[in-house]
């Protein structure tokens, strides 16, 4: 089990998160000592001109990061975008490959999305913070649409796979671009969060706003932000059966690695509010049945019931409406449980994507016709 972290342990920051999930339930240690993430390459960079996200704001430059592996077919149509999640970027994504995605087979585009300091972000843009003050999990697929169009030169995805946020973004690309992609594989996500959700979300973005001032230290501001997020990553049955001496050292970890990799907090808090705001139904007037109606690719909905994060009973009643495929894996893991059952999941994952059916093909069979679904 542990032969497929090799990859993840490159990552910055949640190598640290791994290891207290694995030792918390008794996996055992890892090799924590693996390469360096300063040993990657940058990401690459495209540049859109300008991006008019959905409240009328325009960036300019508009510039989406992004990492490839795997060699691209003759045909290209065996593209998989995945999306990065909360608090990630496309470094952090690495385990995936080989896990999630068989990269032998396929050519896999990580893409760093809206607000994680490498894609364009309130801490990057000319246009101030205040231009991302309503960005949507829509506004970073509009943008990842147009970099695989415009950039890449793609019309078509074998899939779509995603974790938590990341997991949003593939749950909106399947119901704002249906016939685009094979196979949406959204992991932990929601089409909506409950109450529940964005009082967490909500309070946590509060807490990263009030902390992103002069007079709080940068040290002090990330293990405020690395707690909250330590609490809601794992269930409580997992914290309680670790040391008290394992916790403190992997919010002290994770905050150091967040200093390290110089993240902003106004891109923290973008990310987090574009989180709660997330609504796949909101461009179909709030009726989750008819945004579930417009989803034309296979669709794979993965969760854990014990996660304390993402409440999983929304993304259940999502699969009854759109018929989709589901897995449903209790851990104590809760949110974490794609850290904690790779091998399960990673095997779903790579079956269902395999079984599709070519780009083409599924095109044709779900409609001539714009890609865009229309409300």
């Amino acid at each position: 089990m542990l032969a497929c972290f090799n990859v993840a342990m490159r990552s910055r920051r949640f190598r640290w998160s791994v290891a207290y999930a694995l030792v918390s339930i008794g996996v055992g240690a890892l090799p924590l000592g693996a390469q360096s993430p300063t040993l990657l390459p940058p990401p690459l960079t495209a540049t859109l001109g300008s991006c008019r996200l959905s409240t009328g704001a325009v960036i300019i430059p508009c510039q989406v990061a992004y990492r490839t592996y795997g060699r691209l077919s003759p045909a290209r149509d065996n593209v998989v975008l995945i999306p990065t999640f909360f608090g990630g970027r496309s470094e952090d994504h690495l385990f995936m490959l080989g896990t999630y995605v068989d990269t032998s087979r396929h050519h896999v585009v990580i893409v760093d999305a809206l607000a994680d300091g490498y894609s364009a972000s309130p801490s990057t843009t000319s246009a101030g913070r205040s231009a991302f003050d309503g960005v949507t999990v829509g506004d970073m697929v509009d943008v990842q649409h147009r970099f695989l169009t415009e950039h890449l030169g793609v019309r078509g995805v074998r899939a779509v796979v995603g974790i938590s946020m990341g997991g949003f973004q593939a749950l909106e690309w399947a119901v704002r671009y249906p016939t685009f992609m094979d196979a949406a594989v959204p992991i932990v996500a929601t089409p909506r969060p409950t109450a529940y959700d964005r009082l967490i979300f909500d309070t946590w973005r509060r807490s990263a706003e009030a902390l992103d001032v002069a007079s709080v230290d940068a040290d002090s501001a990330w293990m405020q932000a690395s707690r909250l997020e330590s609490l809601f990553m794992r269930t409580p049955r997992l914290v309680n059966d670790s040391s008290h001496a394992v916790l403190s050292r992997t919010v002290h970890d994770m905050a150091a690695a967040y200093r390290t990799a110089s993240w902003s907090l106004a891109d923290y808090a973008a990310q987090l509010r574009a989180i709660a705001s997330h609504d796949v139904s909101a461009r179909f007037g709030g009726d989750m049945a008819r945004a579930a109606a417009a989803v034309r690719t296979r669709l794979l909905l993965v969760w854990s019931p014990d996660d304390i994060l993402v409440d999983s009973r929304p993304t259940a009643a999502f699969a009854r409406l759109a018929r989709a495929d589901t897995l449903a894996v209790p851990s104590p893991c809760g949110h974490a449980v794609f850290w904690c059952e790779p091998q399960r999941i990673g095997r779903a994952v790579r079956a269902f994507i395999d079984r599709s059916p070519a780009v083409a093909t599924s095109r044709a069979a779900a409609a001539a016709g714009p890609d865009r679904a229309r409300p």
